[in-house]
């Protein structure tokens, strides 16, 4: 049960981050300016669509509770988070 509530919450926080990255496809946010740098755009467009796939995802597997998927989806969450921050560091000013 406790399992299932903590992976909501991962879902959400994913899916928050996720939409948005999304959303600041186009405008200036905290240290980067996307407008500039098309790469970037695409980096948040990538990134954000992911996380929110991966946020859908684990609302699914909260729901399973097959300790497997929910080590797999946590992992990949993770990691992609985590490569989408490395990736905007190439971008710093």
């Amino acid at each position: 049960m406790i399992i299932s509530i903590l992976m909501v919450l991962f879902a959400i926080l994913l899916g928050t981050i996720g939409v948005y990255l999304y959303r600041h496809q186009q405008r200036p946010f905290l240290l980067f300016d996307p407008t500039n740098q098309p790469a970037l755009q695409e980096l948040l467009r990538i990134g954000g669509i992911a996380l929110c796939l991966m946020a859908i995802v684990a609302f699914v597997v909260a729901w399973t509770h097959v300790i497997i998927l929910i080590c797999i989806i946590l992992l990949l969450g993770c990691f992609t988070s985590t490569g989408i921050l490395l990736g905007l560091t190439h971008f710093m000013p």
